[in-house]
């Protein structure tokens, strides 16, 4: 959530009254850009980080397209600009969320654990239920209504945020080119552009959970789930039922999110080469670094907050907006947290956690059928009671800044995060070393990727997506630590921010966008 400061401090790229003055004078002959994007917080940052750097140059009429729920980070984000300077319109797409038909579902849809098994049930179960989602009326009331934003604003250059499948759709029935711009690395848009040998026997299969490069006697099976998982979703009663209906419709046979990389479009990445496995970039691609919001510091945000950061090294804890632990894994966490907190009598802990809503990540046992955990009479935090009395560990469902201006303290010594791409550049362009319990999905290759590169540590690979303490306190203990390799993943974190922030994030994605523009 944007918090609105006045201090000059704050916000200092504000344009001069001037310019304003003969922007708006000039209002008839201003372009129109018009960003489509899902309303979930990972999807929808780029859009809106991108968003406000063109509404801070105001010679663009900047539209937004997304779903309810978005409506308020819009106004959080007209709120950051200038009175004097033209807001972005906010248009809304008709219909639910991907996260609220998600959260609706009645079955089970994982996560499953990373590994050869697990990964071919992700691919039967999790991903076919992922892309078919909304039912026929939900989905075509979302296109019908990115049909009629689009006629209406008639933009000169639109923006799409890559899952957002039926503002795609909507683009291609009216032949309209657009440019992507996406919160995901280039390992996920160009996965399967790359040689035939790199894929099967180099880059790790979907879920599969293997480090890069695949180890020597795990080929075979990485070379066999790529292959599975193609051959599982074209076996799929919900993906062939998916496919009729887009085809009755009169949609082309794939959603666009089946096929993210096409050569007549640009895509946006917050990607960097030195932060990515090696792989081949076409031209239409153009890696911009970390693209992030902007953020008030917590000393303006949370003076409060900010006094007790100042108590010693934090540990910030933040595990996404759509995953919730169940009763079991918090326990497991807050047990792990102990352990750290009693051999590490200088650190704090600031934890948010979700404690409704959500997708549960359900420990083992559970997962096959998909049924909740039994509430038990202790309290899954007991553990850390003393310590949370004390204020030495904060458990908050909603913390009061954004986690990007934690990072930005200079207080958190270690980031534990789920693997979400926003979190995973968040950390990445603070320097700040991270330890990632993934879930599903990209994430297990997020949590592989800070061990390659060596700024972090795979903090549940045995347990994953679940978590245990003993060896989520040992992840946390070699980043903590005070010999060589805590040192050494330190150094190479703030090498690592120091050579991807050069880029230039989002004021590169919108210099690019503006450059497409003018040439359109």
């Amino acid at each position: 959530m944007f918090e609105q400061h006045n201090s000059p401090s704050t916000f200092d790229e504000k344009v001069p009254i001037d310019s304003q003055r003969t922007v708006k004078n000039e209002s008839s002959q201003r372009k129109k850009i018009l960003f489509l994007t899902s309303s979930e917080y990972g999807q929808a940052n780029v859009i809106l980080a991108v968003a406000y750097e063109l509404l801070l140059r105001q010679g663009y009429e900047i539209h937004i397209a997304s779903f309810a729920p978005l409506q308020r980070r819009i106004d959080d984000l007209n709120a950051l600009i200038s009175k004097n300077a033209i807001p972005a319109t906010f248009h809304t797409i008709a219909g639910p969320s991907l996260s609220q038909c998600l959260e609706q579902k009645d079955e089970f849809i994982g996560p499953y654990p990373p590994g050869i098994r697990g990964a071919l049930k992700t691919y039967r179960v999790t991903l076919p239920s992922m892309a078919t989602a909304y039912n026929e009326a939900q989905y075509m009331a979302g296109y019908e209504s990115c049909l009629k934003i689009l006629s209406s604003v008639e933009p000169d250059l639109i923006v799409v945020e890559p899952m957002l499948d039926q503002g795609l759709d909507a683009c291609k029935k009216l032949s309209r080119r657009y440019v992507v711009l996406s919160p995901n690395t280039f390992q996920e848009l160009l996965r399967y552009k790359q040689p035939k040998h790199k894929i099967l026997c180099r880059n790790p299969a979907i879920s599969a959970g293997f480090s890069y490069p695949v180890p020597r006697h795990l080929i075979p099976a990485n070379a066999a789930l790529h292959f599975g998982m193609i051959l599982t979703l074209v076996a799929s009663s919900k993906i062939k039922k998916m496919l009729s209906i887009r085809k009755a419709h009169g949609l082309s046979e794939l959603p666009s999110s089946f096929q993210l990389w096409q050569p007549e479009n640009h895509y946006l990445v917050p990607s960097a080469p030195e932060s990515e496995y090696p792989c081949s970039v076409p031209s239409n691609v153009t890696p911009c670094g970390p693209i992030l919001l902007p953020t008030a510091s917590v000393g303006e945000a949370d003076p409060e907050l900010n006094s007790w950061l100042q108590r010693g090294p934090t540990i910030l804890i933040n595990l996404g907006s759509m995953l919730r632990m169940d009763e079991a894994m918090t326990r497991e966490f807050a047990e792990g947290l102990k352990i750290v907190l009693d051999q590490r009598p200088e650190v704090q802990v600031i934890w948010k956690i979700r404690k409704s809503g959500g997708l549960p990540i359900l420990s083992p046992g559970k997962r096959e059928t998909g049924s909740q955990q039994k509430h038990t009479t202790t309290d899954p935090l007991d553990v850390l009671s003393e310590d949370i009395q004390t204020g030495r560990v904060k458990v908050l469902n909603w913390i009061s800044v954004e986690p990007l201006a934690l990072l930005q303290s200079g207080r958190i010594v270690c980031s534990v995060h789920h693997g979400g791409s926003n979190s995973f550049h968040e950390a990445l362009s603070t320097g700040v070393p991270q330890v990632i319990v993934p879930c599903w999905l990209d994430t297990i290759d997020f949590a592989n990727r800070v061990e390659w590169l060596g700024i972090g540590v795979h903090g549940s690979r045995r347990t994953a997506p679940s978590v245990k303490s003993g060896e989520l306190s040992q992840a946390l203990l070699k980043v903590l630590g005070d010999g060589p390799d805590a040192s050494r993943m330190n150094e190479k974190a703030r090498e690592l921010a120091e050579v991807t922030g050069r880029i230039g994030g989002r004021k590169r994605a919108c210099e690019k966008i503006i450059e497409l523009l003018e040439k359109s």
